[in-house]
C-alpha cells in the first residue's frame, strides 16, 4: 500500500489513543461574525415566546415554533440554561431557503423513472417499501446489463439520506446512476462494471424526513429523523417525534443512540421498528451485498466498522478498502484527501449491522464540510465521490473467492453459510449464499484459507488450502451430501 495511506499498524497504534468508549461525533463547524452566532431557538408555546423576550435578542426570523437570532456566546449559554432547545444555523450571506440544486423528493422520483425510461435495458426501479408516517414510496434503482432480471452477479449497495438534513447523499447516488447509464455504450470500463455487477442505489432512505425538510425550507441544520408519531397524538411535534434511522438497526441497538424520544439520536422503541430500516433489511437479506456505502454529511471522512468493540476479523481488508477509497477523494478545499476513522461498534447503525450480521464490507461516508454543501462545491464533490465509487466497482472484481454451493445429488442451489475459518468469530456472522443461485462472493486478501460450508439438513464440508492470488478470483464450487439419506444396504448416513 502506498505511503500516504494508513497502514494497519498505524491504525492500530492510533486506536490506543482513543478512549475505550470511543464515540464518533461529527462536530458542527460554526462560522462567526465578530464572535456572534446565528441560532434557531425552539418556542413550543406562547409562554416560551414570552420568556424569550427578556433576552432582547437581535431577531432575524420568526417561525411558528422557532425564532432565529444572532447571539453572543454568553447569550447562547444563558438561553440554554433557561431550558431552550437551540440549533445552529448557517451564517452564510445567502437566502436561508434550500438552494434549487438540492432536488425535492418528487424531482428525485421523476429522475429515477426518467432514467429507467431512457435506459430500460440497464436500469430498473423498484419500490422496496413505504415510509413510516406518510407512507411515501422508498425507491431503489438497480443498474446491470439485464436490469429486469435477477442475475448471478456480485452486488454493491449505495444509500443516501438516512438523515433528513443530509441531502448530498441523494445527489451522489443520482450522479453515479447518470454516469453509469450515460457511459455504458462508450466507456469499456463502465461496460465491464455494468455487465459483471449488480449496482443498487437507494437515494433517499428517509423520504418522510427529507420531504419535511425540503417542503418547509428547513435549512441548515434543522431536521434529522423520520416523522414517527412517538406520542400517538396524530400531530407532528418536532420536539418529541421522529426516530433516528441510523440508530435503529439491530446490532448493539440497545447500547447506542438514546432511549428518549425528544433526542436527535432516539433509536426507536425496538430494532427495525421503522418501515424505512425494515425496507433496507429486506433488500439486504434478499440481495446479499458484498460492499455497502451510506452517504452522510459532514466530515470529509470514511468511517468503517469498528473502533471500540471486539476486533473486526476482516480489519486489514476493511482498512485497506477505506484507505484506498479515501485516497481517491479530495477534500472540498482541494488540499488533502479524506481521512478514515473507526465507527462506534456499540451503536445500531447501518454499517455496524451490515457488517456484523451480514458480513457486508460496509462504510459510512461523511461528505463535505457542512450539511448542505454550497453550490460552488457541488460539482467538485460529486466528481470526487464518483472516483470513490469507481474504485469500489474495480475492487468488487479484483481479489477473493467466489463459487456455488449445491445439492451434491440434484445440483439444486443451496442456502448455506460459507465460513472462512481463519476469520471466524461469534460476533460477526459468516457470509451466506444467495439461495436463488447458491452463489457466494467473498473479498479476501491474498493468502491461504480454509473454508467450511454448512447448510441445514446437509453434512458440512471443509475445503483446505484455498489459495487467493492478488488480482484474481478463485472459483470454489462445493456439493453437499444430504443427511439421513437411506443407503442401498438399508443403513442411513
Amino acid at each position: 500500500m502506498k505511503n500516504h495511506l494508513y497502514t494497519l499498524r498505524t491504525f492500530l497504534l492510533s486506536l490506543i489513543a482513543l478512549l475505550s468508549g470511543y464515540v464518533l461525533i461529527v462536530g458542527l463547524s460554526v462560522r462567526s461574525n465578530e464572535n456572534r452566532l446565528n441560532v434557531r431557538i425552539l418556542t413550543n408555546s406562547p409562554l416560551d415566546s414570552f420568556r424569550l423576550k427578556k433576552f432582547d435578542l437581535a431577531k432575524k426570523k420568526k417561525g411558528k415554533n422557532y425564532v432565529e437570532a444572532t447571539v453572543s456566546q454568553n447569550e447562547l449559554q444563558q438561553i440554554k440554561k433557561s431550558g431552550f432547545k437551540v440549533a445552529m444555523v448557517s451564517t452564510r450571506g445567502r437566502n436561508t431557503s434550500i438552494p434549487p440544486f438540492y432536488k425535492t423528493l418528487e424531482e428525485i422520483e421523476s429522475d429515477l423513472h426518467r432514467l429507467q425510461l431512457k435506459y430500460p435495458n440497464i436500469l430498473a426501479v423498484e419500490k422496496i417499501g413505504e415510509s413510516t408516517a406518510l407512507k411515501l414510496p422508498i425507491w431503489a434503482a438497480k443498474i446491470s446489463d439485464n436490469a429486469a432480471e435477477s442475475e448471478d452477479e456480485p452486488r454493491i449497495l449505495f444509500m443516501g439520506v438516512h438523515h433528513a438534513r443530509e441531502p448530498i447523499g441523494a445527489n451522489i447516488c443520482l450522479r453515479i446512476m447518470e454516469s453509469l447509464c450515460e457511459g455504458y455504450d462508450t466507456d469499456n470500463k463502465i461496460e465491464e462494471w455494468v455487465d459483471d455487477l449488480e449496482i443498487w442505489l437507494v437515494p433517499v432512505v428517509n423520504p418522510d424526513g427529507y420531504k419535511y425538510v425540503m417542503d418547509n425550507n428547513l435549512h441548515f441544520p434543522w431536521w434529522r429523523k423520520n416523522l414517527r408519531d412517538n406520542d400517538g397524538d396524530g400531530l407532528f411535534n418536532p420536539l418529541y417525534d421522529g426516530v433516528d434511522l441510523n440508530r435503529n438497526y439491530d446490532y448493539n441497538w440497545d447500547e447506542g443512540g438514546d432511549g428518549k424520544p425528544n433526542s436527535w439520536f432516539y433509536r426507536g422503541r425496538s430494532p427495525f421498528s421503522e418501515n424505512e430500516t425494515k425496507s433496507i433489511l429486506r433488500l439486504a437479506l434478499r440481495e446479499n451485498f458484498v460492499i455497502g456505502i451510506s452517504y452522510h454529511s459532514y466530515g470529509e471522512s470514511i468511517l468503517f466498522p469498528w473502533g471500540n468493540y471486539n476486533r473486526p476479523p476482516d480489519l486489514e481488508l476493511i482498512v485497506e478498502i477505506a484507505s484506498e477509497m479515501a485516497a481517491r477523494i479530495r477534500k472540498e478545499s482541494g488540499r488533502g484527501r479524506y481521512s478514515i476513522l473507526p465507527l462506534n461498534g456499540r451503536v445500531g447503525q447501518s454499517s455496524i449491522w451490515m457488517y456484523g450480521q451480514l458480513r457486508v464490507l460496509d462504510y459510512i461516508v461523511e461528505v463535505g464540510t457542512e450539511y448542505f454543501p454550497a453550490e460552488e462545491h457541488i460539482d467538485f464533490i460529486l466528481d470526487e465521490h464518483l472516483k470513490g465509487a469507481y474504485y469500489l466497482f474495480d475492487k468488487m472484481l479484483n481479489t477473493g473467492v467466489s463459487g456455488h454451493v449445491y445439492d451434491g445429488e440434484t445440483g439444486a442451489p443451496l442456502l448455506a453459510e460459507v465460513e472462512v475459518r481463519e476469520l471466524a468469530t461469534d460476533y460477526v456472522q459468516p457470509r451466506r449464499t444467495d439461495p436463488r443461485f447458491g452463489s457466494f462472493h467473498r473479498l479476501l486478501n491474498p493468502g491461504y484459507y480454509t473454508f467450511e460450508i454448512r447448510s441445514e439438513g446437509y453434512h458440512p464440508k471443509i475445503v483446505s488450502d484455498v489459495r487467493v492470488r492478488r488480482g484474481r478470483f478463485k472459483e470454489l464450487n462445493v456439493g453437499l451430501r444430504r443427511k439421513n439419506k437411506v443407503l442401498s444396504n438399508g443403513a442411513s448416513n
